[in-house]
């Protein structure tokens, strides 16, 4: 592949899409976790986090537990509450409580987006009564927007439409979504936020391949007067980064034809997807690689945020797609997929022209001192031959440095000693109107370039 760079042809501001971030409640991480995250990656603009109803509140004797311990079942000989995802939850390895995990994660954030889930079958089924579930829901929000204030976005419920949400329809939802919003309304009124709390939802799974739920959605939205939503929101885990443009162009389209606000679209869940069965999990190279082509192509959507799965998890569920871990020193240590995310923090804030197509799998940027920053990517089971080549540079002496990543470079899975992004080449070149550099890029690779000039 050829990359050639125009360093003189700045194309945009660059978005820095890797500002949006989430949390798990299946494999919590302490408090000290935050903060490792926001000193390697950067400060997220918003940092995903949630509540489950039946652990703060317990429908059999309408009792609170504010500050619970995070996954710990108190419904496992209940034969009348529905399984959910529990199944797949562990409590925290290290004794996490809610209150801890909320406050740590929201100080080192600019802005929470609270999710909020369970007790959506119960509900329709009757077993709860959809104005306990409007209470408790609205006790929950302003419980935990007292405690961590910069929680704005509220999202209702989390993928309905598959077994372990819920399995609802599309009008069985609305129905809480209703009392959802009318929740948040009730508190904006009540308490006069500095920053209003918004709403939205459904957090769809699958992105395009379940467009039946999206569109339903949509339709029943627009037929409802009083509505009110300030976000939609849907996942998308893939093979094709393309799917993340057709999902926007549909979505845009429809809302218009609707006559739906055109509001920012949250895709709260994004990851790769390498086959069927056990949600399609890849290995944590496999999502590294794959997900900078989606990214790079969804940072053209402008109302689309964009928050990759996950922050941490349960190795043992997830380490395809986890970003950090807990090493046996108990360090939380970057995976591939937390390079990826060092990589996007450390490109510059403008974008700079790439001649000819690239499969959006690179991107070029120039910072406010001069340096530019190339973002390679070769994801799949090929080992090809990266040519690049900068031009448009001043004359003069630069130094090129390398971070490469791939099955035996910077990868803490494959060499437990590999604690963080180490350079992998430097050079100095002398240039005068051009820089050339090849690079033979791995299966599941990915590479990040700085070109800085020397006085």
């Amino acid at each position: 592949m050829e990359i050639k760079v125009d360093a003189t042809r700045v194309m945009r501001e660059w978005p820095h899409v890797e500002k949006y971030h989430n949390t798990t409640l299946r494999y919590t991480p302490d408090k000290r976790f935050p903060e490792a995250m926001e000193a390697y990656i950067g400060r997220p603009e918003i940092i995903r986090l949630f509540v489950t109803l039946d652990e703060v509140w317990d429908y059999r004797d309408n009792t609170y537990h504010w500050d619970y311990l995070i996954g710990e079942n108190r419904y496992q000989d209940d034969p009348n509450h529905y399984h959910y995802d529990w199944p797949l939850t562990v409590p925290s390895p290290l004794g996490v409580h809610a209150e801890e995990y909320l406050t740590s994660h929201a100080v080192c954030a600019d802005t929470v987006l609270l999710n909020i889930r369970r007790y959506e079958r119960e509900v329709t089924d009757g077993l709860v009564s959809f104005d306990q579930y409007e209470e408790v829901f609205k006790k929950v929000v302003e419980h935990y927007k007292a405690l961590c204030p910069n929680i704005v976005y509220i999202e209702c419920c989390n993928e309905v439409e598959i077994p372990n949400f819920g399995e609802l329809t599309m009008p069985e939802f609305y129905n809480l979504y209703k009392r959802a919003y009318q929740a948040i309304e009730e508190l904006n009124a009540e308490h006069s936020y500095e920053i209003p709390l918004l709403v939205g939802g459904f957090g769809m799974s699958a992105g395009i391949t379940n467009w039946k739920y999206w569109d339903e959605f949509l339709e029943i939205l627009a037929k409802d007067k009083d509505r009110k939503i300030d976000f939609y929101s849907m996942h998308e885990y893939h093979t094709n980064p393309g799917r993340i443009l057709q999902f926007y162009v549909r979505h845009e389209a429809k809302i218009k034809e609707l006559n739906l606000p055109d509001l920012p679209l949250l895709m709260t869940e994004y990851g790769l997807r390498t086959g069927v069965g056990d949600a399609g999990r890849p290995n944590n190279l496999q999502n590294a690689s794959g997900e900078i082509a989606g990214m790079i192509l969804g940072s053209y959507c402008k109302n689309l945020k964009m928050f990759p799965w996950c922050s941490f998890h349960n190795p043992n569920q997830q380490l395809g797609r986890t970003m950090f871990v807990l090493n046996d020193q108990n360090q939380y240590v970057p995976t591939p997929s937390g390079h990826v995310m060092k990589m996007l923090h450390m490109l510059g804030d403008r974008e700079l022209l790439i001649e000819g197509y690239v499969n959006d799998n690179c991107v070029a940027t120039l910072d406010r001192q001069g340096a530019v920053r190339i973002l390679t990517a070769n994801p799949g089971a090929q080992i090809n031959d990266y040519d690049l080549e900068i031009f448009g540079l001043k004359e003069g002496t630069y130094q090129l440095t390398e971070y490469y990543v791939d099955e035996q470079h910077n990868n803490w899975i494959s060499d437990h000693s590999l604690t963080g992004l180490s350079v992998t080449g430097s050079k100095s070149v002398v240039v005068k109107d051009r820089l050339k550099e090849s690079i033979r890029m791995m299966n599941d690779s990915f590479c990040l370039f700085t070109i800085e000039k020397q006085p």
